[in-house]
């Protein structure tokens, strides 16, 4: 194994599954973060958007993460955020999937339990 990848091992061992963010409006504006279990990890932001980058930045920054493994490490975003977006996905593949049958290019759907 090259010591790249040796390294991109240690980085996702080193990263929690999940992250617990307590997010407060701040009173000059904007948004601001506290990491639950990260100690000391705190960020801002002016937007919730932006406040979602900014958390990643701050758990790479806690680790010590190079940039050049952020991308293949992915990103956390919030459970409510990552549901609806897998939901807008599957609403998107059945509206496909009912126009080739329409279209007469597919006779059949494939149902499964989630």
């Amino acid at each position: 194994m090259e010591k790249g990848e040796e390294k991109f091992i240690e980085y996702i061992m080193a990263m929690p599954s999940k992250l617990e963010v307590e997010i407060h409006k701040a009173e000059e504006g904007g948004f601001w973060a506290k990491i639950k279990n990260l100690p000391g990890c705190y960020t801002q932001a002016e937007n919730f958007i932006e406040l979602i980058q900014m958390v990643n930045d701050s758990v790479f920054t806690y680790f010590d993460i190079p940039l050049k493994y952020r991308r293949r490490l992915g990103y956390y975003i919030p459970m409510k955020i990552k549901i609806l977006l897998e939901q807008k996905s599957r609403h998107k593949q059945i509206e496909d999937a009912v126009q080739k049958i329409i279209a007469g290019k597919r006779k059949t759907l494939e149902f499964s339990k989630n």
